[in-house]
């Protein structure tokens, strides 16, 4: 009896799926896949989201142009950035802002966030003192939602390593200028 054209169509995708798994299976010995992000693959997914403007009462806060760095030996990924701040009747200040945090793997959405921010640097020269305070409050926290709400990246099953990458992650590092993600295969 012959399937129909829809059901074998329908059935592609697992048949291409188990291979993969078979096939990352039978090229190493152990039950983990290990997925590599270059600073260059990372900076590619979060550039386009900026800039990002939030509003608080009459203070208008952007933060643009982010460069991302992976400093070696810290399981943290950098973010450096411009910083504007807008109050009315006032010039506008512009700095630069400075910050590491700890990437989360998120199983459900197969996404890499940011979490644990920790600020080193807030340059902003010329802010009245009287307002320092409260701009870097703000900042921080803006800069810590943005964080927890966008992805600094996503698996989509690009490649197969992508593609066979479960749900558990054991381990993630910085090593030799990548981000280094380990998965426990469910097997």
């Amino acid at each position: 009896m012959r399937k129909h054209p829809i059901a074998m169509h329908r059935s592609k995708p697992w048949l291409i799926l188990a291979l993969a798994i078979l096939i990352a299976m039978a090229g190493c010995n152990s039950n983990e896949v290990a997925v590599n992000l270059t600073r260059d693959e990372i900076q590619a997914r979060v550039a386009p989201r900026f800039p990002i403007t939030k509003n608080w009462l009459v203070v208008n806060i952007v933060l643009r142009e982010p460069e991302i760095f992976l400093p070696e030996g810290a399981n943290q990924i950098g973010i450096n950035m411009l910083v504007e701040v807008n109050v009315p009747l006032l010039k506008t200040i512009s700095g630069h802002l400075k910050a590491k945090a700890v990437p989360r793997y998120d199983a459900e959405s197969k996404s890499f966030y940011l979490d644990q921010a920790t600020f080193e640097r807030l340059d902003l020269p010329g802010l009245m003192p009287e307002l320092e305070a409260k701009a870097r409050s703000s900042i921080e926290t803006m800069a810590r939602q943005e964080f927890a709400k966008h992805p600094i990246y996503e698996l989509k099953g690009r490649n197969l390593k992508e593609i066979t990458a479960a749900y558990a992650l054991k381990e993630v590092q910085v090593r030799d200028g990548k981000l280094r993600a380990i998965f426990a295969l469910p097997l």
